[in-house]
């Protein structure tokens, strides 16, 4: 039995360290208070308690804790409070949130390693594995873009036809060696979805990866909202094993893609959806593309992450990067020099994009240019579905130049016909590898404008 005197109570606590439990038992001295304190010469090593479990023992006695002393070793990590700010993307990495990346960045935004206390700036965690190009991939040497075809095949059939790229058997042609077929997006209808569709252009993509050329498809509301309603349970009538796959290939299609001065996209791209293509360049130094992977990809994690991109009902108070806008005229007239600023800065200075019809079955060339003098916006939803044939065809001569024909129901004809073979017909020396930030119109020639 050990015995201790504590100096600044004066009472005895006696320690039977050999009864049970280690029972502590306290002993009145002179007549003062019984209430045990704890002095700075309290020597712990005599307890089997720690010295935590006594102080708790004293805070419930009523006795005054003693405050706690500041260690002068450990000094605080500015670095360790400072924010997170993920680099543009869909949800925060900690909690299921969306984030609006626009919203998000300041001003003076980069990458700060960990650890580093030279700057405020907050610390932007870039990913493990990072894709270091910083180019994005230069245009091919020809191509030809549908758009919102709606479960129609026909159309595609008839107008890769009428260009020559498709033969009979519905096989395309040894000439299609460097063409690359674009949808931007609306590829099946939301309200009855056909999975022939899906396969026929899965089979298309498969041929001309066979023959050396590429087919790139966009997704669009449609394929969005189909997605949402399969994530929801709905089965379109389809087996399981169908809705499955026709779930998987609208995970496979991207939001959109750059190539060159050229970006193909579904609908009107919106300032908050560009600036924060803008940011991801900033801060990763990624080809624009890789944004594809890097977030979109990610918004498949729950519905409400992809109504984020999924061109909505124009809804500024959700902060969404892509909606549908409802008034495209007042909306670029409002808005039209900061948007064709941030596309200039990402090198942009043509967008094909459908989603908006244009009923007279032509598609609209130099889009609000009176509000985007610099940018050359093509609508290209011809409504090909009633019109029977529709796209737009883009070749990019040796001179880094782009020349543009338009294929609809106006201007079909023999001429024509001869016309869009001869543009889409493999060229006799190879497209250059660069193209200038800025197309000027005498660079780019549009015929059959209708």
């Amino acid at each position: 039995m050990n015995d201790w005197c504590c100096s600044r109570c004066r009472s005895r606590v006696r320690i039977d360290q050999g009864e049970k439990g280690n029972m502590l038992r306290r002993s009145k001295k002179g007549g003062r208070s019984n209430q045990l304190r704890l002095s700075d010469n309290t020597a712990p090593r005599f307890f089997s308690w720690s010295i935590s479990v006594l102080e708790r023992i004293a805070a419930i006695l009523g006795a005054p804790e003693k405050p706690p002393q500041p260690n002068p070793q450990e000094q605080p990590d500015n670095c360790a409070e400072r924010p997170v700010i993920p680099v543009p993307g869909i949800l925060s990495s900690d909690t299921d949130t969306d984030v609006n990346p626009a919203a998000e960045k300041p001003a003076d935004a980069g990458i700060v390693s960990e650890g580093d206390g030279r700057t405020d700036n907050p610390v932007i965690v870039p990913h493990k594995a990072r894709d270091r190009r910083a180019e994005q991939p230069v245009f091919p040497e020809r191509c030809i873009v549908f758009s919102d075809t709606d479960n129609d095949v026909n159309s595609v059939i008839n107008t890769l036809r009428f260009a020559g790229i498709l033969n009979a058997k519905g096989k395309l042609t040894e000439s299609s060696e460097g063409l690359t077929i674009f949808h931007t997006g609306d590829l099946v209808d939301k309200k009855n979805p056909d999975p022939s569709v899906v396969e026929f252009w899965q089979l298309l993509r498969q041929d001309a990866l066979a023959k050396g050329g590429d087919v790139k498809l966009i997704v669009g509301n449609h394929e969005q909202e189909i997605w949402q309603n399969i994530r929801s349970g709905e089965k379109y009538g389809m087996r399981a094993k169908q809705a499955r796959r026709l779930n998987d290939f609208i995970e496979s299609m991207d939001l959109f893609y750059v190539a060159g001065p050229v970006l193909f996209i579904h609908g009107y791209p919106t300032l908050e959806f560009l600036q924060t293509l803008l940011h991801f360049k900033e801060v990763t130094g990624k080809d624009l593309n890789c944004f594809n992977a890097d977030h979109y990809n990610k918004a498949f994690g729950s519905v409400k992450a992809m109504r984020l991109y999924a061109y909505v009902r124009e809804n500024r108070q959700a902060n969404y990067l892509l909606y549908d806008v409802a008034d495209a005229s007042r909306y670029y007239k409002k808005k039209g020099r900061l948007v064709g600023a941030v596309l200039e800065q990402l090198k942009i200075a043509i967008v094909v994009h459908g989603h908006r019809p244009q009923r007279s079955g032509v598609q609209v060339d130099y889009e609000f240019r009176k509000w985007i003098p610099k940018i050359r916006m093509i609508g290209n939803d011809t409504m090909v579905r009633r019109k029977g044939i529709g796209a737009t065809v883009i070749r990019a001569t040796s001179a880094a130049a782009l020349d543009m024909v338009f294929i609809n129901g106006k201007t079909e004809s023999s001429k024509l016909r001869r016309k869009v073979r001869q543009k889409l017909s493999k060229p006799p020396v190879s497209s250059g590898t660069g193209y200038p930030a800025r197309l000027d119109s005498a660079d780019i020639k549009s015929v059959a404008q209708g």
